[in-house]
């Protein structure tokens, strides 16, 4: 009898055990492929790159020295003005930048929602793709400036931008 309580209470711990080390490795598992799922997402959209071989980032490692970093990878000379507007937008999905037209030096660009960038990401998140827009856009043949069109908000605004807008980040 003492041999059947035995068992018994060995065979309930060991169907607990092994419910419970599943729920562990299910747990486990899942927080795997949310890490993996949202490897290097900020909630700031701005500093989301998901091809930035070809696109000027800022290295926000240490915010108080934050640097643009050249692409690893210049833009095809193939590449047209709309090639790398969608290469952009590819980088920062909260934020679709519309190309207007390319004028002598300058190219103009609508945002038609901006609320991500205008309300979102604050200051320095605002700044930081401004400044990573313009140097990739301006390294394009004969381009100078960026003409931002987009609906005001209290982080951004509208406006002209060339390099020397962001020497802070050089």
């Amino acid at each position: 009898m003492k041999e059947i309580k035995l068992l018994i209470s060995a065979l309930i711990c060991s169907v607990i055990f092994s419910c419970h080390s599943n729920d562990k490795e299910k747990a486990t598992n899942e927080e795997m492929q949310d890490s993996t799922a949202s490897a290097g997402i900020s909630s700031d959209s701005a500093k989301t790159i998901i091809n930035q071989s070809m696109i000027w980032t800022v290295d926000d490692e240490n915010p108080k020295k934050e640097q643009l970093k050249k692409p690893v990878n210049t833009i095809p000379g193939t590449f047209s003005t709309a090639d790398v507007i969608q290469l952009i937008n590819e980088n920062f999905p909260g934020i679709q930048m519309e190309l207007i037209k390319v004028s002598n030096d300058t190219v103009y660009v609508k945002i038609p929602n901006a609320t991500r960038l205008t309300q979102e990401i604050g200051n320095t998140g605002a700044e930081n793709y401004f400044a990573s827009a313009t140097f990739t856009l301006t390294d394009m043949k004969n381009i100078k400036y960026v003409n931002f069109a987009l609906q005001p908000g209290d982080h951004a605004e509208p406006g002209v931008f060339s390099r020397e807008d962001f020497k802070r980040l050089r």
